[in-house]
């Protein structure tokens, strides 16, 4: 089995032809530009706390925000 080469030289990087996927209208992938996503990090059932987040992510030009469901026990 070869091992896969992301970038073979950090100076002279070329984009892999992928696939279009969305996320809501927000597409990512294929010829779409780099996205900028993260996740928030306060405890999903404090939804103050996660609305806050989640602005100031977008604020700060986060494009795709990801929130954890907790599992029900």
């Amino acid at each position: 089995m070869s091992a896969v080469k992301y970038c073979s030289d950090p100076f002279r990087y070329e984009r892999r032809q992928t696939r279009e996927v969305r996320v809501g209208n927000v597409g990512i992938g294929g010829t779409n530009p780099i996205r900028v996503q993260s996740m928030i990090t306060c405890d999903t059932m404090d939804t103050e706390m996660s609305i806050e987040q989640t602005m100031e992510l977008a604020v700060a030009g986060c494009e795709i925000v990801r929130i954890t469901a907790p599992t029900v026990k």
